[in-house]
Parts: C-alpha cells; sequence; structure tokens
C-alpha cells in the first residue's frame, strides 16, 4: 500500500459525516477518463477527496474556507505533492488561480452552489466534468442552483443517486 492509500485508510477508520461517501469518490475517480487531469476542488475538509484525486490527477487544487479544516487537511495531505491546498474563500480564489481545469467538485457551503458553478464555468477545459455532492441530501438549501443549471442549455446533467446525491455535469455533445 502507498503513502496516499495509507492516508485514505487512515480517514476512512475514522470516517465523519462530512467526508464525501467512498461510493461517490470512487464513482468519480473511476470516471475520469482525461489524459492529464487537473482537478478543482471547492472544499477540503480534511482532505479526504483530495487524496483520491491525487490518485490519479496530475494536479489538484483544493480550496478551504475554514483555518481549522484547512490545517487539519495540511496535516493530511503531507507529502502529497500533486496537491495544493488553499486557504480561503473559493467565490475570491477561483479567479485568482489563472489556469485551467477538467474536473471540478463542489462540496462546500450548499446556499453557494450556483455562486460556485456560476464561477468554475470560466476556468473549465473544453472538454470537463463537474461534480456536485450533497445534492439530494441538501437540496433545499440550494433552489437557485437547479433553476440555474436547468438555465444553461450547452450543458447537460444528470442526478447519479449515489451517497447524499451527486449530480455530473458537462457539455452538451
Amino acid at each position: 500500500m502507498n503513502l496516499i492509500e495509507e492516508k485514505i485508510k487512515k480517514l476512512e477508520n475514522k470516517r465523519v459525516k462530512w467526508n464525501i461517501s467512498q461510493e461517490t469518490i470512487e464513482f468519480i475517480v473511476n470516471s475520469l477518463l482525461f489524459d492529464k487531469i487537473k482537478v478543482l476542488e471547492i472544499g477540503t475538509f480534511n482532505g479526504y477527496s483530495a487524496l483520491w484525486f491525487a490518485k490519479v490527477a496530475d494536479k489538484v487544487v483544493s480550496l478551504e474556507i475554514d483555518s481549522e479544516r484547512f490545517n487539519e487537511a495540511k496535516e493530511n495531505l503531507k507529502s502529497v505533492d500533486n496537491v495544493e491546498l488553499i486557504l480561503g474563500n473559493a467565490l475570491e480564489e477561483i479567479d485568482r488561480l489563472g489556469e485551467k481545469f477538467n474536473v471540478v467538485l463542489i462540496d462546500a457551503m450548499k446556499s453557494e452552489y450556483k455562486k460556485y458553478l456560476e464561477k468554475v464555468l470560466n476556468v473549465l477545459d473544453d472538454d470537463f466534468m463537474i461534480f456536485v455532492d450533497n445534492t439530494i441530501s441538501h437540496k433545499e438549501k440550494m433552489g437557485d442552483f437547479f433553476e440555474y443549471i436547468e438555465s444553461l442549455n450547452w450543458l447537460e446533467w444528470k442526478e447519479t443517486g449515489l451517497g447524499d446525491g451527486l449530480i455530473v455535469i458537462k457539455r452538451k455533445v
């Protein structure tokens, strides 16, 4: 077992409700068929999903607003070279990144999901997948997100029903 897998197992053994479900993150990681995977993660929490992405991605940029969670994630992501952890408000930090991503995971403040999506649409490669977590369990907190996604006729999306709800968004072909 390598370092990343050991760290994932350690976090899995002390799983908390805020972690993305193992079923969901495995589905996401197994869905990534890009040559060079560049992930933008909004909401780091303790670094669990960033570790999963680190297994397959060339680069992971993970944004966390809470300094306590940031410090816990920093500890959990120590010695993982392809993850950049940024402390700050994603709605401000996304504009500062100056790079494009082909994978995005939105798993932060549910009432801000529409604003996150608006921001990430500006930093996507032509070919991309956006994953949005907690879309069933917290649906009542993200009403404007669903209205917004319905209005974007150049995107297609599907609720997978995995975990607490996971929407997959991509460009219409």
